[in-house]
């Protein structure tokens, strides 16, 4: 069973290292040719911008993931490392990590139903915004995935207990 964990694990590691490199490279690539293609050519793409709106919310879904696997996301510690409990700022940082997993599954949904109802079509490509709008519930499912992975350790890893262990 720990196999199958772990090979979900790396498959979901690579699908967010891959899409936020991919799309911050295409990102890149698409607003510097169409910048040559204004100023060089006098005339760049039609649909660049509209493309690198997608590849913009894109790489920010599945970059917000990849940050809380790297530890990358700020926390907000005034509060929970206030008591002088270890105990009270154990449960301080559970009813804080719960609110933020529970605001992350309201997102999901939220997300998913707008999504689904994205039958307009784009302005230039005219590709239904549906496919546009699909990375942010995946982006926030992934962001769920890597939150209740490292639930317990986010939850018990007590910095003022280990600083005053080093004393």
């Amino acid at each position: 069973m720990k196999g199958i964990f772990k090979c979900v694990d790396t498959a979901v590691r690579w699908i967010e290292d891959i899409v936020a490199a991919t799309t911050l490279i295409a990102i890149v690539a698409i607003a510097a040719a169409n910048t040559i293609g204004r100023y060089v050519f006098e005339s760049g793409f039609l649909w660049a911008d509209e493309v690198n709106q997608a590849l913009l919310v894109a790489m920010a879904m599945f970059g917000s993931a990849r940050a809380v696997r790297t530890g990358g996301h700020t926390e907000f510690t005034a509060v929970s490392n206030k008591p002088k409990s270890r105990v009270v700022r154990i449960v301080i940082r559970a009813v804080i990590l719960a609110i933020t997993i529970g605001f992350l599954l309201f997102l999901v949904v939220t997300c998913a139903r707008y999504a689904a109802q994205g039958t307009m079509l784009s302005t230039v490509l005219k590709v239904p915004r549906m496919y546009y709008y699909l990375s942010m519930p995946i982006g926030f499912v992934f962001c769920v995935y890597e939150y209740i992975k490292t639930a317990k350790q986010k939850i018990l890893n007590d910095p003022i207990a280990e600083g005053q262990k080093e004393e």
